[in-house]
């Protein structure tokens, strides 16, 4: 109702004797239109307002109209942009040359950010219909700066990551000026740059995997069978930077959790990763163990992964969930607030660390046996 609502006033102001009351109703009906709220009759409706609105006197009028119909998706899009693309106004001519671009050129990526687009502005519109506009400014203010800081911090890895792989390229196009091929020196360049832009990869794949909106696909899964097949993929992966001599793993085999499986491998694998490379640089052999038992109420399954390995510092500790907190110099800064991401929001569980200096680290995962008794 509030939405219809806000069409019938967007419409209503459409015929205003305020130009400028006019152009802000434009700008307006764009968002609605992008939002999807207007209904097929709505939708025809405002297509045939444009159309007239296309020879408004005003050019700031007329051009609001050139960009708010790359937003309409009905035949009236092409009448009002036949007329903006004749006009006498440069401004006017140049915005209906835009949106004529747009429409043309859209590519498959450029329909899904569309799609990314209606969502939000579908959010605001509902965020608007129960709190009120100011709500929705706000809002999107917040969205925008948290945008902001997660793009500027990864550019921030990102570029840490480009300039020594910069300089490895560098030194083999100076080497290669010289023409004093040393096929040791360069074999090791060229190792040095893959490590690199792999690293860049897993960021890149991490953010995405860290941002994305899924939908679970819960099934019930044997737990120990996806905590080994996540042990072999980590072992698998440090096969040759050591590790841990010993895992153990004391988790009942008739223990079943309904769970998104890919997902849930993945948290427990990042969590592993972290346990593993918690050896690094040790002398002494070391264990990682991975336990459970059920919870006080037994409608939920508490995993313990435990290592003995370098542990951590208070600070680290408690930042281990924020993005690009690690410390390793391979690290992405993802791992933790993944698998936090995969336990709490998308399991509806929860997850804790505690660790010492020098004494190890232990993760306690919390999942709940059947997602009806998820934890909200």
């Amino acid at each position: 109702m509030a939405a219809e609502g806000a069409i019938g006033e967007v419409v209503a102001a459409l015929s205003s004797p305020r130009w400028t009351a006019v152009r802000d109703a434009v700008e307006r009906a764009g968002e609605l239109l992008r939002a999807g709220a207007p209904s097929g009759a709505e939708v025809a409706e405002i297509g045939g307002r444009m159309v007239e609105l296309a020879a408004h006197p005003k050019w700031e009028v007329r051009k609001a109209v050139a960009g708010t119909i790359q937003h309409l998706k009905h035949e009236t899009f092409h009448t009002a942009l036949a007329r903006l693309l004749q006009d006498d106004n440069a401004y006017v001519q140049d915005a209906a040359q835009r949106t004529l671009a747009r429409r043309s050129d859209l590519t498959r990526a450029d329909i899904l950010k569309e799609q990314h687009g209606d969502l939000l502005l579908r959010w605001l519109a509902d965020l608007e219909a129960q709190h009120g506009a100011r709500a929705r400014r706000d809002a999107l203010k917040v969205a925008e700066k948290y945008t902001e800081l997660v793009v500027r911090e990864a550019r921030h890895e990102i570029v840490k990551v480009i300039a020594p792989l910069d300089a490895t390229l560098l030194n083999l196009e100076n080497g290669l000026e010289r023409a004093k091929v040393d096929r040791e020196v360069y074999a090791k360049h060229i190792t040095r740059g893959r490590a690199r832009l792999r690293l860049l990869t897993a960021i890149i794949d991490s953010l995405r995997d860290l941002t994305a909106d899924v939908t679970p696909d819960f099934h019930g899964e044997d737990l120990r069978e996806m905590v080994e097949e996540a042990l072999g993929l980590v072992k698998d992966r440090m096969r040759d930077k050591g590790g841990p001599m010993q895992t153990e793993v004391t988790v009942p085999r008739d223990v079943r959790v309904e769970a998104h499986r890919h997902r849930l491998l993945q948290a427990f694998s990042n969590i592993l990763q972290n346990a593993f490379e918690a050896y690094d640089g040790l002398a002494i052999p070391g264990k990682v163990q991975i336990d459970s038992r059920p919870d006080d109420d037994e409608r939920r399954v508490v995993i313990s992964f435990i290592d003995d390995g370098c542990g951590m510092s208070e600070e680290n500790l408690r930042d281990a969930f924020q993005l690009y907190s690690s410390k390793k110099p391979d690290g992405t800064g993802f791992g933790l607030p993944l698998a936090k991401k995969i336990v709490e929001t998308e399991h509806g569980g929860s997850i804790r660390l505690a660790s010492a200096k020098g004494k190890g680290t232990t993760v306690t995962v919390v999942l709940p046996l059947d997602q009806e008794d998820r934890q909200e």
